[in-house]
């Protein structure tokens, strides 16, 4: 009996692995634990809490600041996240952050993404944090990173 193909004379092409985009999601993933540990969110409770707001109140102003592109959160494991460099002590949206996020929602960066260099030492700060300079209130020194950051 013929058959259009002869499977034992033909060798099995073994996939490509391919190692940097393996390499890539390693990264990002590291990346994204440290941001989950380090503390530097708050969930939809805790913001409800620090608002002196329901739950339900918090998701709707929290939905209003992210249209608005002032405030940005991340998901995780069905969860809502919120960075806390964007918000001041009363848990309302600081200026100065909103301005930043703003700048980089507009070159495009992902929320994560977002809060990582955020929470990344830059060289451009000298080693510190863009959100330990924006607590100090240098927007200016944060605006020369960002255009560092994306050559403007």
């Amino acid at each position: 009996m013929t058959t259009l193909l002869d499977y034992e004379s033909h060798e099995v092409v073994r996939p490509v692995l391919d190692t940097a985009r393996a390499e890539m999601a390693r990264l990002i993933n590291q990346a994204r634990a440290e941001l989950l540990a380090s503390g530097t969110a708050v969930d939809i409770e805790q913001l409800a809490q620090g608002q002196a707001r329901t739950a339900d109140s918090a998701r709707q102003w929290l939905s209003r600041r992210r249209r608005e592109r002032r405030l940005v959160t991340v998901q995780h494991d069905g969860r809502t996240l919120v960075p806390t460099f964007q918000l001041d002590t009363d848990f309302d949206v600081e200026p100065d952050a909103a301005a930043v996020v703003t700048r980089l929602l507009d070159h495009d960066m992902d929320p994560w993404s977002i809060w990582d260099w955020a929470e990344t030492p830059n060289t451009w700060l000298n080693g510190r944090t863009p959100s330990r300079v924006l607590l100090d209130g240098n927007l200016d020194t944060v605006d020369r990173a960002i255009r560092g950051l994306f050559q403007d």
